[in-house]
C-alpha cells in the first residue's frame, strides 16, 4: 500500500510535496463525504487512514438544518466515529454568535428543527411575534428536495417584519446559494437572504459559515493548529474561499454540487483538485490536478 497516504511511518509523497505540511485536515461534509443519505465511495476509509497516519481531522458544514446531535447519528450510519468536539456546525456556530454576542437574546428564526435546537442549548430566546425580535436568524426555509416548508413559507414574512419593523439584526447561518441533495441540487439558504436583503435593502449584519473566518477560526481552534499548517477539502467556492482567507492549502473534490468549470468562473483557483476524498490519500491520482 505504498501509494496511499501514511500508514504507520509511511510517506505518501515526495518529501517536498505541498500536502505534506498539513498536520490537520477539515472536510465539509454534504458533497464531499456524503451526498444527501448517500455515501460517497470510499470517504469514511479516506478519515480512517488519515486519523490512522497521526493527522487531526475535523468537520465543518454550513449545512443550516441539522444540529450537532442529529449528525453524530448520521455520522454513525455512515460509519466515521465522531463527537460533538469534531463537528463545527453553522448552526451551532450561529447560536454561539448571537450568544456571545447577547446572551439571552429574542431570536426570530428561518430555519429547521436543527437550528433551533442550537439556538435553545445556547440560552437564546426563541420568539414568534417578530415585533419583539432583537436578532432574525436565517437559516435554510427548503426541506431535502428543494420545497419551502409551510411553516417557513410564514416565517419568512416574520423575518421581514422583525427586520422591517422592530429592527432586528440580520444574522445569516450561511452564504450557500445551492445545496447538493442526492437527485441533484436544491435552494440554499442563499436563496432567503436574497429575498430577505431585497426587500428590506439590507445586507445581514453577520453571516456565520464559510467562507466566514468567523467559524473556520472554530475548527482551527479546536484541532489546536494555525491554518497555514491545514487543509480543507470541500466541493463549493465557499469551502475554498474560507480555507484561502485562513491561508489554508484548498483541496476541492468533483464529487459535490459545484462543477470545476463553475468554480474557476469565480475566479477560485485551489491548490488540488481531485474526484473525490480517496483520492486525496493516492500518491498519483489520475483525478488529481496542483496547481
Amino acid at each position: 500500500m505504498s501509494n496511499y497516504y501514511p500508514d504507520a511511518a509511511q510517506q505518501a509523497y515526495p518529501p517536498e510535496h505541498p500536502l505534506n505540511k498539513c498536520k490537520g485536515f477539515v472536510f465539509d461534509v454534504d458533497g464531499v463525504l456524503v451526498r444527501g443519505e448517500e455515501i460517497i465511495p470510499r470517504s469514511p476509509e479516506a478519515i480512517e487512514r488519515l486519523r490512522r497516519g497521526g493527522k487531526k481531522v475535523i468537520f465543518i458544514s454550513n449545512n443550516s438544518t441539522k444540529s450537532r446531535e442529529e449528525y453524530i447519528a448520521k455520522f454513525t450510519r455512515i460509519g466515521i466515529p465522531v463527537t460533538a468536539d469534531d463537528l463545527v456546525l453553522s448552526t451551532y456556530a450561529t447560536a454561539r454568535y448571537v450568544a456571545n454576542e447577547k446572551p439571552g437574546a429574542k431570536v426570530y428564526m428561518v430555519g429547521a428543527p436543527g437550528l433551533k435546537r442550537e439556538l435553545e442549548l445556547a440560552g437564546l430566546e426563541l420568539v414568534d411575534d417578530p415585533l419583539v425580535a432583537e436578532y432574525a436568524v436565517v437559516g435554510s426555509a427548503f426541506n431535502g428536495k428543494g420545497q419551502i416548508t409551510p411553516e417557513n413559507g410564514e416565517r419568512i414574512t416574520g423575518a421581514l417584519r422583525a427586520l422591517y419593523h422592530a429592527g432586528a439584526k440580520f444574522v445569516a447561518t450561511n452564504p450557500d446559494r445551492i445545496f447538493p441533495a442526492k437527485d441533484g441540487v436544491i435552494p440554499g439558504t442563499g436563496a432567503v437572504i436574497g429575498a430577505l436583503s431585497y426587500m428590506v435593502d439590507r445586507q445581514p449584519d453577520a453571516i456565520i459559515g464559510k467562507p466566514s473566518p468567523y467559524i473556520v477560526k472554530i475548527a482551527l481552534s479546536r484541532l489546536g493548529l494555525s491554518g497555514s499548517e491545514c487543509a480543507i477539502v470541500g466541493d463549493m467556492d465557499t469551502d475554498m474561499l474560507a480555507g484561502q482567507g485562513m491561508d489554508m492549502t484548498t483541496i476541492f473534490v468533483r464529487s459535490g454540487a459545484m462543477s470545476e468549470e463553475k468554480l474557476r468562473s469565480l475566479g477560485v483557483s485551489p491548490s488540488f483538485v481531485f474526484n473525490s476524498v480517496i483520492d486525496i490519500l493516492e500518491l498519483k491520482s489520475k483525478g488529481a490536478k496542483e496547481q
